[in-house]
Protein backbone atom coordinates (compact mmCIF):
# COMPACT_ATOMS: atom_id res chain seq x y z
CA UNK A 1 0.00 0.00 0.00
CA UNK A 2 1.75 3.27 -1.23
CA UNK A 3 1.08 7.05 -0.71
CA UNK A 4 -0.79 6.87 -4.28
CA UNK A 5 -3.08 3.91 -3.33
CA UNK A 6 -3.95 5.15 -0.38
CA UNK A 7 -5.62 8.47 -2.35
CA UNK A 8 -7.24 6.88 -4.50
CA UNK A 9 -8.67 4.41 -1.31
CA UNK A 10 -9.47 8.00 -0.14
CA UNK A 11 -11.54 9.28 -3.33
CA UNK A 12 -12.64 5.55 -3.36
CA UNK A 13 -14.30 6.01 -0.02
CA UNK A 14 -16.02 9.11 -0.69
CA UNK A 15 -17.77 8.07 -3.68
CA UNK A 16 -19.06 5.00 -1.89
CA UNK A 17 -20.35 7.62 0.78
CA UNK A 18 -22.24 9.60 -1.37
CA UNK A 19 -23.63 6.31 -3.12
CA UNK A 20 -25.19 4.80 0.06
CA UNK A 21 -27.14 8.20 0.61
CA UNK A 22 -29.32 7.08 -2.43
CA UNK A 23 -29.54 3.66 -1.10
CA UNK A 24 -30.83 3.57 2.47
CA UNK A 25 -34.37 4.59 1.43
CA UNK A 26 -34.42 1.41 -0.60
CA UNK A 27 -34.89 -0.92 1.91
CA UNK A 28 -38.11 -0.08 2.41
CA UNK A 29 -38.91 -1.43 -0.99
CA UNK A 30 -38.06 -5.03 0.23
CA UNK A 31 -41.28 -6.80 -1.10
CA UNK A 32 -43.66 -7.94 0.55
CA UNK A 33 -43.66 -11.40 -0.91
CA UNK A 34 -40.32 -12.16 1.00
CA UNK A 35 -42.56 -13.38 3.71
CA UNK A 36 -44.75 -15.62 1.76
CA UNK A 37 -42.19 -18.42 1.82
CA UNK A 38 -42.00 -20.67 5.16
CA UNK A 39 -42.38 -18.53 8.23
CA UNK A 40 -39.17 -16.55 9.05
CA UNK A 41 -37.56 -16.86 12.09
CA UNK A 42 -34.06 -15.30 11.20
CA UNK A 43 -34.42 -11.65 10.44
CA UNK A 44 -31.00 -9.84 9.89
CA UNK A 45 -30.85 -5.98 9.71
CA UNK A 46 -28.22 -3.05 9.98
CA UNK A 47 -25.42 -1.66 7.43
CA UNK A 48 -23.31 -3.21 4.92
CA UNK A 49 -21.75 -5.69 7.09
CA UNK A 50 -24.83 -7.19 7.47
CA UNK A 51 -25.75 -6.67 4.17
CA UNK A 52 -23.05 -8.78 3.13
CA UNK A 53 -21.38 -5.95 0.75
CA UNK A 54 -17.74 -6.80 -0.10
CA UNK A 55 -19.13 -11.00 -0.24
CA UNK A 56 -19.58 -10.73 -4.15
CA UNK A 57 -22.36 -10.96 -6.38
CA UNK A 58 -24.02 -7.84 -4.81
CA UNK A 59 -27.50 -6.49 -5.48
CA UNK A 60 -28.97 -2.78 -5.59
CA UNK A 61 -30.85 -1.33 -4.04
CA UNK A 62 -28.99 -1.99 -0.57
CA UNK A 63 -25.62 -4.27 -1.72
CA UNK A 64 -26.85 -7.18 -0.59
CA UNK A 65 -24.27 -10.46 -1.04
CA UNK A 66 -25.64 -14.33 -1.25
CA UNK A 67 -22.31 -14.84 0.70
CA UNK A 68 -23.20 -12.57 3.37
CA UNK A 69 -23.02 -14.01 6.77
CA UNK A 70 -26.86 -14.55 7.47
CA UNK A 71 -27.31 -17.09 4.69
CA UNK A 72 -25.09 -18.70 5.74
CA UNK A 73 -25.55 -18.55 9.31
CA UNK A 74 -29.40 -19.30 8.16
CA UNK A 75 -28.11 -22.57 6.55
CA UNK A 76 -26.35 -23.90 9.07
CA UNK A 77 -28.47 -23.68 11.47
CA UNK A 78 -31.68 -24.50 9.55
CA UNK A 79 -33.53 -20.57 10.01
CA UNK A 80 -35.42 -19.47 7.35
CA UNK A 81 -34.07 -16.28 6.96
CA UNK A 82 -34.89 -12.43 5.66
CA UNK A 83 -32.21 -9.92 5.40
CA UNK A 84 -33.34 -6.54 5.71
CA UNK A 85 -29.96 -4.80 5.94
CA UNK A 86 -28.41 -1.69 4.18
CA UNK A 87 -25.44 -0.41 2.54
CA UNK A 88 -24.99 3.15 4.56
CA UNK A 89 -27.44 2.31 7.07
CA UNK A 90 -27.41 4.54 10.67
CA UNK A 91 -29.22 3.47 13.86
CA UNK A 92 -32.30 5.68 12.49
CA UNK A 93 -32.47 4.06 9.35
CA UNK A 94 -32.64 0.75 10.78
CA UNK A 95 -35.54 2.34 13.26
CA UNK A 96 -36.96 3.78 10.58
CA UNK A 97 -36.86 1.50 7.67
CA UNK A 98 -36.53 -1.63 8.45
CA UNK A 99 -37.60 -2.54 12.30
CA UNK A 100 -41.05 -2.06 10.66
CA UNK A 101 -40.52 -4.82 8.04
CA UNK A 102 -39.66 -7.93 10.89
CA UNK A 103 -41.82 -10.64 10.59
CA UNK A 104 -44.00 -11.19 13.55
CA UNK A 105 -42.21 -14.96 13.60
CA UNK A 106 -38.74 -13.47 13.71
CA UNK A 107 -37.00 -15.50 16.75
CA UNK A 108 -33.77 -14.42 16.30
CA UNK A 109 -32.48 -10.83 14.85
CA UNK A 110 -28.71 -10.16 14.52
CA UNK A 111 -27.07 -6.70 13.27
CA UNK A 112 -24.32 -5.02 12.77
CA UNK A 113 -25.00 -0.86 13.08
CA UNK A 114 -22.81 2.52 14.64
CA UNK A 115 -19.98 2.77 11.97
CA UNK A 116 -21.94 4.73 9.80
CA UNK A 117 -23.18 6.88 12.91
CA UNK A 118 -19.70 7.85 14.05
CA UNK A 119 -18.19 8.40 10.53
CA UNK A 120 -15.71 5.48 10.11
CA UNK A 121 -15.25 6.40 6.26
CA UNK A 122 -14.99 9.71 7.12
CA UNK A 123 -11.98 8.95 9.30
CA UNK A 124 -10.06 6.27 7.00
CA UNK A 125 -10.75 8.53 4.21
CA UNK A 126 -8.92 11.36 5.87
CA UNK A 127 -6.54 9.17 8.09
CA UNK A 128 -5.43 7.06 5.31
CA UNK A 129 -4.70 9.50 2.55
CA UNK A 130 -2.87 11.82 5.34
CA UNK A 131 -1.80 10.44 8.50
CA UNK A 132 -1.07 12.72 11.42
CA UNK A 133 -2.46 15.38 9.55
CA UNK A 134 -4.74 18.28 10.94
CA UNK A 135 -7.80 16.81 8.45
CA UNK A 136 -7.15 13.05 10.07
CA UNK A 137 -7.57 14.64 13.49
CA UNK A 138 -10.35 16.76 13.31
CA UNK A 139 -12.34 13.35 11.76
CA UNK A 140 -10.93 11.39 14.97
CA UNK A 141 -12.35 14.19 17.21
CA UNK A 142 -15.73 14.05 15.38
CA UNK A 143 -16.04 10.79 15.54
CA UNK A 144 -15.41 10.59 19.00
CA UNK A 145 -18.11 12.94 19.63
CA UNK A 146 -20.21 10.99 17.64
CA UNK A 147 -19.39 7.54 19.50
CA UNK A 148 -20.85 9.40 22.80
CA UNK A 149 -24.08 9.21 21.51
CA UNK A 150 -24.30 5.97 20.09
CA UNK A 151 -25.46 4.41 23.45
CA UNK A 152 -28.51 6.59 23.48
CA UNK A 153 -29.69 5.57 20.25
CA UNK A 154 -29.05 1.96 20.51
CA UNK A 155 -31.30 1.69 23.31
CA UNK A 156 -34.05 3.56 21.24
CA UNK A 157 -33.67 0.90 18.64
CA UNK A 158 -33.57 -2.23 21.14
CA UNK A 159 -36.64 -0.82 22.79
CA UNK A 160 -38.01 -0.61 18.60
CA UNK A 161 -37.08 -4.24 17.86
CA UNK A 162 -38.74 -5.58 21.24
CA UNK A 163 -41.99 -3.73 20.51
CA UNK A 164 -41.95 -5.59 17.03
CA UNK A 165 -40.51 -9.07 17.80
CA UNK A 166 -41.10 -9.49 22.23
CA UNK A 167 -40.00 -12.98 22.50
CA UNK A 168 -37.11 -12.70 19.88
CA UNK A 169 -33.46 -12.72 20.66
CA UNK A 170 -31.57 -9.53 19.41
CA UNK A 171 -28.12 -9.67 18.98
CA UNK A 172 -26.04 -7.26 17.86
CA UNK A 173 -22.90 -8.16 15.98
CA UNK A 174 -19.53 -6.47 16.22
CA UNK A 175 -16.91 -4.95 13.74
CA UNK A 176 -13.20 -6.44 12.69
CA UNK A 177 -10.39 -5.02 13.27
CA UNK A 178 -8.91 -4.22 9.44
CA UNK A 179 -5.23 -4.27 9.80
CA UNK A 180 -2.37 -6.56 10.47
CA UNK A 181 0.04 -3.21 11.44
CA UNK A 182 2.98 -6.33 12.33
CA UNK A 183 2.99 -7.72 9.07
CA UNK A 184 2.52 -4.09 7.61
CA UNK A 185 5.93 -3.24 9.47
CA UNK A 186 7.51 -6.47 8.40
CA UNK A 187 6.92 -5.56 4.62
CA UNK A 188 8.24 -1.62 4.69
CA UNK A 189 5.52 0.21 4.88
CA UNK A 190 5.86 3.80 6.11
CA UNK A 191 5.80 4.54 9.56
CA UNK A 192 2.88 6.85 9.90
CA UNK A 193 0.61 4.03 8.09
CA UNK A 194 1.91 2.01 10.59
CA UNK A 195 0.83 4.03 13.20
CA UNK A 196 -2.32 5.21 11.68
CA UNK A 197 -3.27 1.59 11.22
CA UNK A 198 -2.83 0.55 14.92
CA UNK A 199 -4.67 4.19 15.72
CA UNK A 200 -7.74 2.76 13.55
CA UNK A 201 -7.69 -0.92 15.10
CA UNK A 202 -8.21 0.79 18.12
CA UNK A 203 -10.94 2.61 16.90
CA UNK A 204 -12.43 0.00 16.48
CA UNK A 205 -11.83 -1.65 19.76
CA UNK A 206 -13.75 1.21 20.86
CA UNK A 207 -16.83 0.99 18.62
CA UNK A 208 -16.93 -2.40 19.96
CA UNK A 209 -16.99 -2.07 23.33
CA UNK A 210 -19.45 0.91 23.33
CA UNK A 211 -21.95 -1.25 20.95
CA UNK A 212 -21.14 -4.46 23.89
CA UNK A 213 -22.06 -2.59 26.73
CA UNK A 214 -24.78 -0.58 25.13
CA UNK A 215 -26.68 -4.13 23.98
CA UNK A 216 -26.10 -5.77 27.27
CA UNK A 217 -27.33 -3.30 29.26
CA UNK A 218 -30.25 -3.08 27.15
CA UNK A 219 -31.61 -6.41 27.29
CA UNK A 220 -29.91 -7.71 23.88
CA UNK A 221 -26.77 -9.67 23.43
CA UNK A 222 -23.43 -8.86 21.44
CA UNK A 223 -21.10 -11.21 19.66
CA UNK A 224 -17.43 -10.63 19.02
CA UNK A 225 -15.77 -10.95 15.98
CA UNK A 226 -12.58 -9.20 16.29
CA UNK A 227 -10.85 -12.41 17.44
CA UNK A 228 -12.26 -14.30 14.56
CA UNK A 229 -10.55 -11.80 12.23
CA UNK A 230 -6.92 -11.93 13.88
CA UNK A 231 -3.95 -12.38 11.36
CA UNK A 232 -6.51 -11.91 8.48
CA UNK A 233 -6.86 -8.55 8.09
CA UNK A 234 -4.72 -6.16 5.47
CA UNK A 235 -2.29 -7.10 4.47
CA UNK A 236 -2.11 -10.68 4.90
CA UNK A 237 -1.74 -12.42 1.92
CA UNK A 238 -4.25 -15.47 0.73
CA UNK A 239 -5.06 -15.74 4.45
CA UNK A 240 -7.01 -12.01 4.18
CA UNK A 241 -10.21 -11.33 4.98
CA UNK A 242 -10.99 -7.99 4.70
CA UNK A 243 -11.02 -6.18 1.15
CA UNK A 244 -7.89 -4.13 0.79
CA UNK A 245 -6.76 -1.22 -1.94
CA UNK A 246 -5.91 -1.98 -4.89
CA UNK A 247 -8.47 -5.15 -4.99
CA UNK A 248 -10.64 -6.05 -8.37
CA UNK A 249 -13.15 -5.62 -5.53
CA UNK A 250 -14.40 -2.42 -4.77
CA UNK A 251 -16.08 -2.63 -1.52
CA UNK A 252 -12.55 -1.84 0.53
CA UNK A 253 -12.55 -2.07 4.13
CA UNK A 254 -15.75 -4.75 4.18
CA UNK A 255 -14.86 -8.55 4.55
CA UNK A 256 -14.83 -10.72 1.64
CA UNK A 257 -16.84 -14.00 1.02
CA UNK A 258 -14.37 -15.75 3.14
CA UNK A 259 -14.36 -13.46 6.20
CA UNK A 260 -18.31 -13.61 5.95
CA UNK A 261 -17.86 -17.17 6.46
CA UNK A 262 -15.14 -17.91 8.39
CA UNK A 263 -15.26 -14.78 10.46
CA UNK A 264 -18.36 -13.85 10.57
CA UNK A 265 -20.69 -16.84 10.76
CA UNK A 266 -17.81 -18.95 12.89
CA UNK A 267 -18.45 -16.18 15.54
CA UNK A 268 -22.48 -16.43 15.33
CA UNK A 269 -22.09 -20.09 15.77
CA UNK A 270 -19.91 -19.79 18.60
CA UNK A 271 -22.37 -17.28 20.65
CA UNK A 272 -25.75 -17.74 20.09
Amino acid sequence: MNSLSLRKLAARTGVAALLSLGLIAGVAGVPATAQSAPPVNYTVMGDSYSAGTGGGAEVLPCLQSPNGYGNAYAAATGKVMLNLACYGAKTEDVQTYQVPLIPTTTKLVTLTVGGNDIGTGDVSAACLAAPESAVCTAALKASLQKLTLLPGKIKLLVKAIKAKVPSAKIAFVGYPRLFEPGNMAQLGYPADQVKTAKLMNGAADLLNTTLAISALSNGARYVPVAWAFAGHGIPSGPAQWIVGPGEANPFVFHPNAAGYVSGYTSALKVFL
